[in-house]
């Protein structure tokens, strides 16, 4: 060990040395601890779609949410003693098809590839409103380019007689493209905000889905 005070890269061959593993302790009575936890909120995108949504507002425990729909603890705010550092931004969207369908022609459409296209790329804009003002305005919705989904291989086969319905189809899409990253804000104690997603026509969807906002960032409050 060195006894250097800074992390530095951490490998293998380049452990935190005890000065600086006491600063990442979870046990500090009264002192602050800050740790990376993007905050979320999921909502249905109805088949006939809307010309807003809004997210952030509804904490868990109202309406039957979980925190497999929003991470909220408070309505559009981060309770005492919380504080949040945004970092970044992705835009969640999932069709509600089924992304694979056995016993279907190929002429069959895809309906998820064109909810994707349709949706994420149509005239949209998101925004960032924090206290009085925006401070994020940008368009379409398909900038903000999620940065999970499936990955995996697929095939289409037929060894079908002529006439004969033996294929399977695959129907999966997401947007894609570099990660938005935007200029930190910091969500004080008890700051109002919202994020919402507009549309100046609503766009419908083929069968009703899921759409999403994730804000990446760091989440300060007490340790214990």
């Amino acid at each position: 060990m060195n006894g250097r005070s800074g992390l530095g890269p951490l490998t293998p061959y380049n452990p935190p040395s005890k000065a600086a593993l006491l600063g990442y302790s979870v046990n500090r009575d009264g002192q602050n601890e800050v740790i990376w936890q993007p905050q979320y909120d999921y909502q249905a995108y109805g088949a006939g779609g809307a010309t807003q949504f809004t997210f952030f507002q509804t904490p868990i425990g109202q309406g039957g949410t979980t925190l497999a729909d929003t991470s909220m603890k408070a309505a559009g705010q981060f309770p005492n003693p919380t504080e949040f550092l945004v970092t970044g931004i992705q835009v969640f969207f999932r069709p509600g098809n089924a992304v694979a369908r056995a016993g279907l022609a190929t002429g069959i459409v895809p309906e998820n590839i064109n909810d994707v296209n349709d949706i994420l790329f149509a005239d949209s804009w998101l925004e960032l409103f924090i206290g009085s003002k925006p401070y994020l305005d940008d368009a379409p919705i398909g900038k903000f380019a999620m940065q999970f989904g499936i990955v995996g291989t697929e095939a289409l086969s037929d060894s079908s007689t002529a006439g004969a319905v033996n294929k399977t189809i695959v129907d999966y899409a997401r947007h894609g493209g570099r990660y938005y990253a935007i200029t930190p804000v910091k969500l004080t104690t008890n700051q109002n905000f919202a994020v919402t997603i507009n549309f100046p026509t609503a766009i419908a969807a083929s069968v009703a889905g899921v759409i999403g906002v994730i804000l990446d960032g760091f989440l300060y409050r007490l340790s214990q």
